[in-house]
């Protein structure tokens, strides 16, 4: 797993241009805002968006947070598949989710990161400004990773969104 760790810690992440975003029961196309540091939870389409949707409540501290640091923004990216896309617009749109939820309706995700691990474990991350994963999973799942979240976050904040590894 650490050998993994390395290897997509090494990769550079290519976020999709162009989003539909749902917020507050509004939808719209958009354009990510360029945060200097970005979370991101992805759920693709192997993954059942509904049950996903139906646990986003469970992030909120981590919204919580980028609302207080103007340097980070949370980007839940889901990609459904074709056929599952009108419910998950539903599902979000009954979730009434005060954040933005993004949808990528063309996989551009996929597209932008062919060799992007299978593993779900890796598909929450955190990216510095270089677009470069310096936190892997998910900082909400237990307190010991939000601890550790927060310590990158600290290390991203000191070094101006380029985090710096004090073990090497």
């Amino acid at each position: 797993m650490k050998d993994a760790i390395v290897a997509f810690r090494q990769k550079q992440i290519i976020l999709p241009e162009e989003l539909v975003k749902v917020e507050n029961r509004n939808i719209s196309k958009s354009i990510l805002e360029q945060a200097e540091v970005k979370m991101v939870i992805y759920y693709d389409s192997l993954e059942c968006s509904s049950c996903k949707v139906s646990h986003l409540k469970e992030m909120q501290y981590l919204y919580e947070l980028s609302d207080k640091l103007p340097m980070l923004e949370v980007y839940t990216i889901f990609s459904p598949l074709q056929q599952e896309y009108d419910q998950t617009m539903v599902d979000l749109m009954m979730l009434n989710f005060p954040y933005p939820i993004y949808v990528d309706n063309t996989c551009s995700f996929e597209k932008n990161n062919p060799d992007f691990p299978e593993d779900k474990r890796f598909h929450s991350f955190l990216l510095d400004k270089t677009g470069h994963p310096v936190f892997v999973g998910n900082p909400t799942a237990s307190d010991k990773l939000w601890d550790l979240f927060l310590k990158v976050m600290d290390n991203l904040q000191e070094n101006d969104g380029v985090y710096i590894d004090v073990l090497k």
